[in-house]
């Protein structure tokens, strides 16, 4: 079923990448990408306006809304970074994927109802859009936009850089080819069916990855010689691959990190914008009801993949039983075609790429509003006419598909790793101006605007800068930089940037109360 090749180095790729030379699974590849290139078709004759390739013009369900939301979170990251992780660093990623769950139940708790009642009172597609109708400041909107296109390329990269690899395993093209080939019909896609097509790609996405994860878990636990053995393997290669904490690090160190990473991965859902904005698209208040432990529970059941995918691949290893001859970033695709039947292969790897595709599409959409729309605003020079406006945003699109496209080509970075720092950018920029604004009268525009620069600065000086600097060849740069960074190497910066923008968001918002009021029509909701 397998075929390995030698390979010259490629991005993010230091082994042989397992083909499948199964017809089935390539037959799930082809007819995936047709029903992706469809469903893209589909949404532009259903897209009249921006409000409709943004937001889908408020017409989702109970059931779409929360499928969509679990599967933006989920993604490329779920499959390629989830098992990388797990892997590489045994029960630390656990503090992802068990407290990730209960990230859904609190953003919907504190944003769902009022960012939708919101949609009603005034004219948002964004959430800049919604940042501005709440602070009432052209420095917050241009901000939101600034960190939302930011963290877009990082959390876009993660996504292509499953994508290479996933393209790779069903077709037997070259990772290079299967990034750029894998790039260029997301952007056909995106730009054709905008948020329309993405979240039913999403939903039916969803309902396949929760099927293949069952299937997974069953495959991995029986060919690891189940948890025991499992265990057993693991704990005498290294105790710490099954300790609470897991191996990032001594066992301090640890500790530190699966906290830091259950703070981030938990309370910095509420600061996605992937996530907070699909509750502009419900179709009305009663169906986010039951949205939360849908989304909940579907996203616990998708992460068995990474989880039991992850341990099996490791214990195999340690025990001698197969060799170690693919690379952290390739567990998840190795395993799938290694040890699962031709059809379960192929639907696994067909939702991945559906997963990918829709995900990336909510990217697109929301980094490119923050080009055509948001910024615009905020210099005080919005595109007046909708089409244009439209027009414009699919422009933007492209832009930031290369943009992403070259992360990824020049990035040594982990999935995983670059998943997380993306996840970092957005939870520190809006965590504090959209959980705390929309709930708490006292925010004020001041101290949304020093958290946004607060966690934007504490992100890029010690993710971006470092990563760019090791990318040109400047490591002596990037030690320097992380020589000042006052925690482990392994803690991740996203979420001292969190807590930063948190502190000044609270802080200077109280000594600066008196010089603000709220906007009248937003007494009730904030009070609702």
């Amino acid at each position: 079923m397998i075929e390995r090749t030698s390979l010259l180095p490629t991005p993010l790729q230091s082994g042989g990448i397992p083909v499948a030379d199964d017809p089935i699974i390539l037959a799930f590849g082809a007819a995936y990408l047709l029903i992706v290139v469809l469903i893209g078709a589909w949404g532009y004759m259903r897209t009249q306006t921006t409000g409709d390739f943004l937001i889908t013009g408020k017409s989702i369900g109970t059931w779409v809304l929360a499928m969509t939301a679990f599967s933006v979170i989920q993604s490329g990251f779920g499959f390629v970074g989830g098992p990388e992780l797990v892997y590489a660093f045994g029960t630390t990623s656990l503090w992802i994927f068990f407290t990730a769950p209960f990230g859904f139940l609190l953003t919907w708790v504190v944003l769902a109802k009022r960012l939708r009642l919101l949609a009603d009172i005034r004219n948002v597609l964004t959430l800049a859009d919604g940042m501005y109708v709440r602070y009432e400041s052209d420095w917050v909107r241009g901000l939101t936009g600034l960190a939302v296109i930011v963290g877009v390329i990082a959390y876009l990269a993660t996504n292509l850089a499953a994508l290479q690899f996933v393209m790779r395993a069903i077709f037997g093209i070259p990772v290079i080819w299967g990034l750029l080939g894998g790039a260029l019909i997301l952007l056909l896609y995106s730009m054709l069916g905008g948020m329309i097509a993405g979240v039913w790609t999403d939903f039916l996405q969803a309902l396949t990855m929760i099927t293949g994860a069952v299937f997974v878990f069953a495959y991995a636990m029986s060919v690891g010689g189940g948890m025991g053995t499992i265990s057993r393997n693991l704990a005498t290669a290294d105790p710490a691959l099954v300790s609470p904490f897991g191996a990032m690090g001594e066992a301090t160190t640890a500790v530190l990190v699966g906290i830091a990473w259950w703070i981030l991965f938990s309370v910095g859902a509420a600061g996605q914008p992937h996530l907070i904005t699909k509750f502009y698209m419900s179709r009305n208040l009663e169906i986010l009801k039951w949205g939360a432990p849908i989304a909940a529970l579907s996203y616990a059941v998708s992460s068995l993949i990474a989880f039991s995918a992850g341990l099996s691949m490791r214990s195999m290893v340690e025990a001698g039983e197969i060799a170690e001859t693919f690379s952290a970033s390739e567990v998840g695709p190795v395993f799938v075609l290694e040890y699962t039947p031709s059809i379960v292969a192929g639907l696994i790897l067909a939702a991945l790429l559906a997963a990918i595709m829709s995900t990336s599409d909510s990217f697109l959409n929301i980094g490119a509003a923050a080009v055509s729309r948001d910024i615009p605003r905020a210099l005080g020079q919005p595109i007046e006419d909708d089409k244009t406006e439209l027009r414009v945003t699919q422009a933007a699109l492209a832009g930031l598909t290369i943009l992403s496209t070259g992360v990824v080509y020049y990035s040594e970075t982990l999935v995983g790793i670059l998943g997380t720092i993306g996840w970092g950018f957005f939870a520190a920029a809006f965590v504090p101006i959209a959980v705390f604004g929309m709930n708490w009268k006292g925010a004020t525009k001041w101290g949304a605007i020093a958290s946004i620069v607060g966690g934007l600065t504490v992100n890029i000086l010690y993710s971006a800068i470092p990563m760019a600097a090791d990318v040109a060849g400047y490591g002596g740069l990037a030690s320097g930089i992380m020589a000042f960074y006052p925690f482990p190497d392994a803690f991740p910066v996203g979420t001292v940037a969190l807590l930063v923008a948190v502190v000044l968001f609270i802080g200077v918002s109280l000594a600066t109360q008196e010089w603000e009021e709220l906007p009248t029509d937003l007494h009730p909701l904030l009070e609702h």
